[in-house]
């Protein structure tokens, strides 16, 4: 502080330290004096606390006196001592005369900057702290300061003000599918720092302002590095510029190849109803409900079109960033397929009736097969001036099935009259709106032959495919002498592979030839000479086999119609809508349903049995369940229904001596019940409700 006009002024500090001692020696290296140029006043001489405990600490006062006779007694210049603020300036720290009182703030000090330079007070027993600015760099005596620290008055301070060059950072990513080219962007800069004035604070972060100049990446060196990859296609000139000159970082597109345009497989659309159409019982006037006009068939007529092709659309090639080409997906047209009663026109895209019937379509991946089923109609009686009925189509009579007689049908039977002791065969669905007495049904039921084939066509047909490529490819070798081939036909060939590569198709072709000559007496014509042609074609090849791939691939077509001729009907329910059944047995493969019930009857299906009346003996089975209105009679007529163990047993009245019987579970009624229900239980137990 300030003295008198005319004085020399006096500097004061005061130290705390264990013991006087040790704090005159602080006070005498801050002032940066010797003891004979200072008085010393020992305002707390230090010592054990309060009942001895802890310790106080020493506190004194030293005063510099006679700075400026001491300046002028030192004798020559060279030998001259700079007074203590001479000596604080050279070193850019100012201290300040100490007020006698001291307060808080001379305790803890402070640290301020004036002018670009650092001024650092340090006062009592506590140093000022100091956090370097984020992204600058600050030294204390020649080491860089990576966190606040603590300083003293003695602490050379310096911010590094030339400028830093923080380097842009960028990459090139490509994806897996070559069709895009990414670049990564950190832009990068040039900073430079200089320090902001503040006034003196115990705690400080150092204020700076920035100067940033961002430095632009080199164009040339990303378009160099995208050669370097091999991308040569799509490159985007402006995008690239955009990137390199963005002051933010980012990810920006700067190549993009073109993808493939995938094209659409051929569709086809039909002119007929393709399902069976169910119909609601109709109410006569006199209040009865008529049960034979429940079912309508499908029907085409001659010269209708049953079915027309949309050509496949083909893709668009593309080509990726190293400019190959991208091949779309192969597309797959529709094939029409002509069965029995169906016509294929010339450019392959129509499908047209050539006779009035039932259409019939099975659709196997991009495989379209149509036939026209046709109908038969039968007025009157079928007896011993008509004979048997036998008839690959649908069958419609007008009468009844005389005792003694057949009714075969590979289709769909109806039959108006009453039925006596007959045998009836229907592929698909028999309706009778007569009684059945003592007949002998089957109605879903294939030949053992056809349950035997099926698969065996499935797999001759895959793998007369697969033998028919593995030809192909061994036609576009050189080894391959095509002319030998031309001349002798396939037989050598086909018979080297069959011992080979394709040994399982030997063993498949093996095994229908060897059914089909077990059942030979029941083939008809179509079916003995596909038998031939496999036999002499692969099997036995002393006549040389197969000509060429053209026979190759009309074997192969001619597999998958017949496995499509012996496949389930897909596209026609089974079952059987039957008015009374006596004394007589019927198989169906589907739904049975019984209008006015059964005496004394076997009946067995796979699906749901259904009884309108009573079922009075006999035995019932049906694999979805059983629902009935009435089971059993009185006296203990002997009446069993069954079904699987997932099925269940519906019955509004059971008479006594009816038995249930559900997987291996069964029970009988000693007396009559109403409402059944029977099923099993969690744990296999049968359950009555």
């Amino acid at each position: 502080m300030a003295g008198k006009e005319g004085m020399p002024m006096e500097r004061s500090i005061i130290t705390r330290a264990k013991s006087a001692e040790l704090a005159v020696d602080e006070a005498l290296k801050l002032l940066a004096v010797s003891r004979e140029s200072v008085q010393i006043e020992i305002l707390e001489p230090g010592g054990r606390g309060v009942l001895g405990l802890g310790t106080r600490l020493a506190v004194v006062k030293v005063t510099v006196v006679g700075a400026g006779s001491a300046a002028q007694s030192t004798g020559s210049p060279e030998t001259i001592t700079p007074t203590v603020e001479e000596h604080y300036a050279e070193r850019a720290v100012e201290i300040e005369a100490v007020p006698t009182q001291p307060n808080a703030s001379e305790e803890l000090g402070g640290i301020g900057i004036h002018n670009g330079r650092f001024h650092i007070q340090a006062t009592g027993t506590r140093l000022p702290l100091l956090t370097p600015p984020p992204g600058a760099v600050l030294y204390r005596n020649g080491t860089q300061v990576d966190g606040k620290v603590s300083v003293s008055p003695g602490d050379e301070l310096e911010l590094e003000t030339a400028p830093r060059v923080e380097a842009s950072i960028w990459r090139i990513e490509i994806d897996e599918a070559c069709l895009r080219a990414e670049l990564h962007v950190r832009p990068g800069f040039e900073r430079q720092f200089t320090l902001l004035d503040c006034k003196p604070q115990a705690n400080l972060v150092v204020p700076v302002s920035e100067r940033r100049t961002f430095l632009p990446i080199p164009q040339a060196e990303v378009v160099g590095r995208l050669k370097e990859l091999g991308v040569i296609y799509g490159v985007r000139a402006e995008m690239i510029k955009q990137a390199c000159n963005s002051e933010e970082p980012g990810v920006f597109v700067i190549a993009e190849g073109s993808p493939a345009v995938e094209g659409a497989n051929g569709t086809f659309s039909t002119n007929f109803e393709t399902e069976t159409k169910r119909l609601s019982p109709q109410s006569r006037e006199d209040g009865t409900i008529d049960y034979r006009e429940i079912v309508e068939f499908p029907t085409v007529i001659e010269g209708q079109v049953l079915a027309r092709t949309f050509p496949a659309r083909p893709g668009r090639p593309g080509r990726d960033l190293l400019d190959r080409p991208i091949q779309p997906r192969a597309v797959q047209s529709i094939e029409l397929a002509a069965g029995e009663g169906v016509s294929i026109t010339e450019d392959g895209r129509r499908a047209v009736a050539v006779r009035s019937g039932m259409p019939r379509m099975k659709h196997q991946g991009f495989r379209v097969h149509l036939s026209v089923l046709p109908k038969l109609s039968h007025r009157g009686d079928v007896d011993l001036k008509s004979g048997n009925i036998r008839f690959r189509g649908d069958v419609e009579i007008s009468g009844g099935i005389q005792n003694g007689m057949n009714v075969e049908a590979i289709g769909s039977i109806h039959i108006r009259g009453p039925i006596g002791s007959a045998t009836i065969v229907a592929a698909y669905s028999l309706i009778a709106s007569g009684n059945l007495i003592g007949a002998h049904v089957s109605v879903g039921k294939r030949s053992e032959f056809f349950n035997q084939v099926e698969p065996l066509l499935l797999e001759i047909a895959s793998q007369t495919q697969l033998l028919q490529s593995a030809i192909e490819q061994l036609g576009q070798t050189a080894a391959f002498k095509l002319n030998d081939i031309q001349q002798t036909g396939l037989g050598a060939l086909l018979s080297v592979l069959l011992r080979g590569k394709f040994k399982a198709l030997h063993a498949v072709l093996t095994r229908f030839s060897e059914q089909a000559a077990k059942n030979e007496a029941q083939l008809d014509v179509d079916w003995k000479d596909y038998a031939h042609r496999l036999k002499y074609g692969f099997l036995d090849l002393r006549q040389g086999g197969l000509r060429d791939s053209a026979e190759l691939d009309a074997f192969r077509r001619r597999t998958l119609e017949l496995a499509e001729s012996v496949s389930g009907p897909e596209d026609r329910p089974i079952f059987a809508e039957l008015q009374y059944v006596q004394n007589s047995h019927v198989y169906c493969g589907g739904n049975v349903r019984a209008a006015k019930g059964a005496y004394n009857a076997t009946i067995y299906c796979q699906g749901e049995l259904e009884a309108g009346g009573t079922l009075r003996g006999g035995v019932y089975f049906a694999g979805r369940g059983i629902k009935v209105k009435e089971v059993g009679a009185p006296g203990g007529v002997a009446t069993k229904l069954q079904v699987p163990e997932t099925a269940v047993i519906r019955a509004t009245r059971v008479m006594e001596g009816t038995v249930v019987q559900i997987g291996r579970r069964s029970f009988q009624f000693v007396e009559a019940a109403s409402n059944v229900h029977a099923r099993l239980g969690s744990s296999g137990e049968l359950l009555l409700f």
